[in-house]
Parts: C-alpha cells; sequence; structure tokens
C-alpha cells in the first residue's frame, strides 16, 4: 500500500462515495441552499445530525442568523440541483428562483424542505465547533419528512428498488447503482458464520 504523508498529494477522498445532502436556510426572506459531503447522524436520543460547513460560505451566515436549517436527500435524477446549489454562491443569484427549485413548508421550522427530497430533516441548532477550516454545526431533528415507497416499512432502510440516491465521488463527479449485492450481517448472522463467541458469562456492549 502506497504512503503519501501529504493529504494534498494523496488526495482525501478516499471515504467516497457518500449520499449528498443538500442543506436549505431561511432566515427572514432570505432562502439559500448548499451541497454538502461532510455529515454524521450523532445521536437517537436526542436525534442530532451535524453538518461541516466552511464559514466563507454564504449560507452558513443565514445559518447563524436563523439558529435552523433542513437537510433534504436527493435521488440520482436530481443531480442537476444537487449541483448546482454546491457550485453558485447565494450572493451573487437566488438559487430557489433562478434554477426553480421546488419546496414545501416544514412543519415546526420556517426554513422549508426540498419538495423532491426523498427524505428531509427540520433541524434546531444547538451546538457549533470550530474544526479546521470548517464549522461543525449539530442540529436537533425536529421532524422527519419522508417518501414512503423510498423505504423499507420493517427495518426503515432505504428501498433501493424503488429509490436511487444520488452518490458522490468527489472532484464534482456522481454516480448511481441501480443494483448490487445486499447482504445482512447482524449479530446473530455472524454467529452463525462462525465468527467470535461470547465467554460464557460475558455480556455484550
Amino acid at each position: 500500500m502506497k504512503v503519501e504523508r501529504s493529504v494534498e498529494k494523496a488526495g482525501f477522498y478516499h471515504y467516497y462515495p457518500v449520499v449528498p445532502v443538500v442543506v436549505a436556510v431561511k432566515a427572514g426572506d432570505q432562502l439559500d441552499a448548499l451541497t454538502c459531503a461532510w455529515y454524521t447522524a450523532l445521536s437517537f436520543d436526542p436525534p442530532l445530525f451535524g453538518v461541516a460547513i466552511a464559514p466563507k460560505r454564504y449560507s452558513y451566515q443565514l445559518l447563524k442568523k436563523s439558529g435552523e436549517f433542513t437537510a433534504n436527500f436527493l435521488t440520482f435524477d436530481n443531480v442537476g440541483i444537487i449541483a448546482t446549489v454546491g457550485r453558485t454562491s447565494g450572493k451573487e443569484v437566488d438559487k430557489f428562483s433562478a434554477y426553480r427549485i421546488k419546496t414545501l413548508p416544514s412543519t415546526v421550522i420556517k426554513t422549508p424542505v426540498l419538495k423532491d427530497a426523498y427524505a428531509a430533516y427540520e433541524c434546531r441548532i444547538v451546538k457549533q465547533y470550530k474544526t479546521g477550516d470548517h464549522v461543525f454545526i449539530v442540529g436537533e431533528v425536529l421532524a422527519v419528512h419522508y417518501k414512503g415507497n423510498a423505504f423499507d416499512k420493517k427495518d426503515k432502510m432505504p428501498d433501493l428498488k424503488s429509490v436511487t440516491p444520488a452518490l458522490y465521488l468527489g472532484a464534482d463527479n456522481y454516480i448511481a447503482i441501480k443494483s448490487f449485492g445486499q447482504i445482512r450481517m447482524g449479530k446473530e448472522d455472524i454467529l452463525k458464520r462462525g465468527g467470535p463467541r461470547r465467554k460464557k458469562g460475558q455480556k455484550t456492549e
């Protein structure tokens, strides 16, 4: 395996692909959106969702004013929206008007969700952390919007027979995966396959 001490030379896309999220924010009459690949769920109770945003971004200034945002997940059919809001600035263009992005009202906060999203979170900002050249924003999820046919009814996982999420490879490249192998590998499945067994009296974490 090759070793490179310079991240700049080695690149910083090794953890991709990821499903990009379109973060929308409304502060007063100003509505903007940006695309993020650096985000994660943080907690079930309370439900927390975090996203990393560069403070130079116009949307970040609106986030500081509004204290809220929506996180929107789109299919590959809507990759144009994902790429466009990620590569244009709200300082120069009204993205929602110029690119005809349709929205639906949220139920708790003022920032809307994207109509074309197959899932979206309404979030109120509860924490912010400076992380190098980005700010990690933590939002409490106050409401979840989702299209029922896009998710498995039992486990609530994305049903890839019904929905094709956009995947970001890095460097402005996107892909779609229509079908691939799927395997369940829970604790019981691992034990059945001859995985490590607990010692007598040992408790699971």
